[in-house]
């Protein structure tokens, strides 16, 4: 609920947003929504965390859609500032890779991205998160 959202904000003594935007980032209209929001710049930051147990159902990879995303905005205009951070959490679990569930570095130079944080979270026996950062 939004009001939590700014809630969470205020009892911290911080200025809430002054848009929030809720939807699939993979979705052109939620993307333009959130660009006309900012006054169509480029974000500062993207930060993505699929809900556990969907990666899994997906017949895609969230993390390189957001790759995919990234790369085909860059000829209509930057989604990410130069300097801009994407920041995603990824789940992994003890039968993976991390380096497996990432793109590769072909996909990191079309993307305009390079890997500036690696940092794993251990959730529990068989499931880790990965706090991956790249920086445009």
């Amino acid at each position: 609920c939004r009001k939590d959202i700014v809630k969470d904000f205020t009892s911290r003594g911080l200025d809430p947003p002054l848009h929030l935007i809720e939807g699939d980032a993979n979705d052109a209209s939620i993307r333009n929504a959130a660009r006309e929001a900012i006054g169509n710049n480029a974000f500062d930051v993207i930060i993505s965390d699929p809900p556990y147990g969907i990666r899994e159902s997906l017949v895609s990879n969230p993390t390189q859609d957001l790759f995919d995303m990234i790369s085909s905005d860059r000829d209509k205009g930057r989604l990410l500032k130069v300097g801009g951070r994407l920041v995603i959490f990824v789940p992994c679990s003890k039968d993976e890779e991390i380096s497996d569930l990432l793109p590769n570095d072909d996909e990191h130079k079309k993307a305009g991205l390079r890997l500036v944080v690696k940092q794993r979270q251990q959730l529990n026996d068989s499931l880790s998160r990965w706090l991956v950062a790249y920086e445009c």
